[in-house]
């Protein structure tokens, strides 16, 4: 049997850069677009010779904004993406979608492409609110977009939310909530804004000119999301993350269990056969890649540290290997976001050694608070300790 294997897609393009916006992106043109595509096509038959032991589980699509480019590039996408590699007739596809960037007609093309499952990025149902974060659209245009997606048959499709942002209040919050879970959608994501260096909400802030909720007030909206999301049947099972049951993103838990995962296109990272990577950052760059397949034998897997030529050289960056004290870390900072917590005995099964014996100082310090609960053999985080989650997560780092 195959093992299991994730694909992020990265689409660096948008319309225009939110304010709150620390991602790789920019708004560029359609010709931009057309080739970039066709260099990402190239990138998955370049490196699909590495995957032939593994089958696709998941993709997701994300950026930018990918439903701002032509919806034809996405169908070219998966249809490469299903020629040179294999895919698991369950495979989960998601999108990222701006809601002032998709019609119809976009919904049914990614439907006939394969795309089962949706991310639409409302963050605040307050036009006002929107308005200051920088978006493009409107809450109505997003009813538009929620509605024909649903029309088109989709039946998976997730929320994006930001709260504790400028000027928000408990009441404009419990207004953004209340009118997204009416709509009852699979999944709903709640962020909680970081103002990141180089944001032009970093420069208001650091002139003063950035109005936050109070310590309280952001208390206050963290509570009623937790009772809200209950109330409306949605289990928290991430930090960030609401779905209702069966319906958790697949995809993203991969990435806290430790399922290896590719990135295609500018800036995206990847974790696969023991290596950690980022790809270049620089659009130029990468279009200038001169990435050719081979149809030789199985590569060694064992080399994946290394450029395999000239042109992996260029694109492959921040390479490192990771050692096993690096993936008893990621075992537990990234389990530990899962509101189940991590196995022991898959702890023992996956490095040889228990996991108290490893780690024994920091589970017991933070149980003997309260932030840390054990469940028989597995060790969550209570409420409080996801509240002060890097503080306690950062006791497990080994280095």
């Amino acid at each position: 049997m195959k093992q299991e294997l994730e694909i992020y897609i990265h689409i660096p393009f948008c319309v225009k850069k939110c304010n709150y916006c620390d991602f790789l992106s920019f708004p560029c043109s359609s010709e931009v677009h057309d080739v970039y595509v066709k260099k990402l096509m190239e990138e998955l038959i370049y490196r699909s010779v590495w995957c032939r032991e593994y089958s696709v589980s998941s993709v997701f699509i994300g950026g930018g904004t990918p439903s701002s480019i032509h919806e034809r590039y996405i169908a070219d996408i998966l249809e490469t993406l299903n020629k040179y590699y294999y895919t698991r007739p369950d495979m989960e596809i998601t999108i990222e979608c701006n809601p002032a960037s998709v019609m119809r007609h976009k919904f049914s093309t990614y439907k006939k492409a394969g795309v089962n499952r949706l991310s639409i990025g409302l963050q605040s149902a307050d036009n006002a609110e929107l308005k200051m974060l920088g978006r493009i659209h409107s809450f109505e245009e997003f009813l538009k977009a929620y509605q024909s997606a649903r029309m088109e048959g989709f039946d998976n499709i997730n929320v994006d939310l930001i709260d504790c942002i400028p000027m928000q209040s408990l009441k404009t919050w419990k207004k953004t909530l209340r009118n997204v879970l009416m709509l009852k959608p699979e999944h709903v994501s709640v962020y909680n804004l970081i103002v990141e260096e180089g944001t032009p909400f970093y420069e208001m802030q650091q002139k003063g000119l950035l109005l936050m909720p109070s310590e309280e007030e952001q208390s206050a909206i963290d509570l009623f999301t937790k009772e809200c999301m209950d109330k409306y049947g949605y289990k928290r099972y991430e930090f960030s993350n609401y779905s209702r049951p069966g319906r958790e993103c697949r995809h993203n838990k991969g990435y806290w269990t430790g399922v290896p995962y590719i990135g295609f296109g500018i800036g995206a990272a990847s974790s696969f056969a023991g290596v950690r990577w980022n790809n270049i950052r620089d659009i130029q760059k990468y279009l200038a890649l001169n990435l050719k397949n081979t149809d030789g034998p199985d590569p060694d897997l064992k080399s994946v540290a290394e450029p395999v030529d000239e042109a992996d050289s260029v694109l492959r960056t921040d390479i490192q290997k990771l050692s096993r004290t690096d993936r008893m870390e990621e075992y537990m900072y990234l389990g530990m976001r899962l509101t189940e917590g991590v196995s022991a005995e898959d702890f023992r099964r996956e490095f040889g050694a228990g996991i108290e014996e490893i780690f024994g100082e920091p589970l017991k310090k933070h149980a003997a608070s309260g932030f840390i609960i054990k469940d028989g053999e597995r060790y969550r985080l209570s409420d409080r300790g996801i509240d002060l989650s890097n503080i306690v997560l950062s006791d497990f780092l080994l280095h």
